[in-house]
């Protein structure tokens, strides 16, 4: 049970994160209308990517403890979650880069390649760590796979924020 406390503390860390994130993800576009950018079909894609992330991370983040509440064993809540969150990530993350193309039909760019790639991953863990894993590494699986949303997100964010600002400084719209 200890492991278990552990885990719920940083997964609540984690959530006020996640949320922080989403927060910080409308401010951004708020921040770049203000400067001039005009809000593009790609823009909202990005925006609605960004607060996706952000709110998946923190509804992964509480449904564990949250569980554990309702009294169901430790280990089960784990695997419950982990297998609700890779349900919600993999259909997520597949449909990622038909949603992107969607929205900017231009060639998708290596990090956004690999961000999919990551988010991928993450929703394989799940997965895994719902079925296969062994029990006395389900919290830390877990909270590893809902981490590497966040970081992910965060990679994501910083990618385009470093792209859109700089076509602000030349004066000129940011292509994809």
């Amino acid at each position: 049970m200890g492991a278990d406390v552990d885990a719920s503390g940083y997964l609540y860390t984690l959530a006020t994160v996640g949320m922080s994130f989403a927060g910080l993800s409308v401010l951004t576009m708020i921040l770049r209308q203000m400067l001039g950018g005009q809000m593009t079909k790609f823009d909202t894609f990005v925006t609605r990517t960004w607060l996706q992330l952000g709110f998946m991370t923190t509804f992964g983040a509480i449904l564990p403890p949250l569980l554990i509440l309702f009294g169901d064993a430790a280990q089960l809540a784990w695997r419950i979650s982990s297998g609700v969150l890779a349900v919600i990530l993999g259909s997520w993350a597949l449909t990622f880069p038909r949603r992107r193309q969607a929205a900017n039909p231009t060639r998708l760019p290596l990090q956004v390649v690999v961000f999919s790639l990551a988010m991928d991953l993450a929703a394989l863990a799940l997965a895994a760590n719902a079925t296969v894993v062994p029990v006395t590494r389900s919290a830390a699986v877990y909270a590893a796979a809902v981490t590497a949303i966040l970081i992910a997100a965060g990679m994501l964010f910083l990618f385009t924020f470093v792209h859109w600002y700089d076509a602000l400084i030349r004066h000129e719209q940011p292509k994809a």
